[in-house]
């Protein structure tokens, strides 16, 4: 049976610092999410759950935090960061140089790709996509209680996590415990 979006959380990861200087935002803020990850997946009002990095005590991988979606916000590689980001993120993140065009000229092996390879390339695309850079609107940002906390353990299944310390790359949705 397919899950209801009601049932699903995003999960993020985002350094504690940048979440503490949005504390007192009001109203909606971005977050950066690294890749696109299940952004374009998530409806308006789907619950995100943050695992804070970077913190300096030893906290076990929880989400500690919580924030409601709004939307995915567009982003061209090589424009300026979107207004609404924490200021300690755009202070440590400079604007990348948008990326030089290809060189058609550098395909000249194509004749010898097969179907195979082509299904390869797609994937290799759909890497790339989440490898740009993405942000997401929403509202309600604010530390969870010690007893609220969701530990990765109850999100993501072992294999999933790759160690002890499970913090996703880019957005993922999760099922919500119980």
């Amino acid at each position: 049976m397919a899950e209801e979006a009601e049932d699903r959380a995003l999960l993020i990861a985002i350094p504690l610092h940048h979440l503490e200087s949005l504390v007192d935002a009001g109203g909606p803020v971005l977050l950066p999410a690294g890749g696109r990850g299940d952004l374009d997946a998530a409806a308006p009002g789907t619950p995100v759950l943050v695992m804070p990095t970077e913190t300096d005590d030893n906290r076990a991988s929880a989400a500690t935090w919580r924030a409601t979606f709004v939307r995915r916000v567009p982003y061209e590689p090589g424009s300026p960061w979107p207004d609404g980001l924490p200021a300690s993120w755009t202070a440590e993140h400079p604007v990348p140089e948008p990326a030089p065009p290809d060189d058609e000229d550098d395909d000249e092996d194509d004749e010898f790709w097969d179907d195979e390879d082509d299904e390869d390339e797609e994937d290799d695309e759909d890497d790339e996509d989440d490898d740009v850079q993405s942000f997401l609107e929403v509202t309600d940002l604010g530390p969870l209680p010690r007893q609220e906390w969701v530990f990765a353990n109850e999100l993501v299944p072992k294999q999933a996590r790759r160690g002890r310390f499970f913090q996703p790359r880019v957005p993922i949705l999760v099922p919500l415990p119980d």
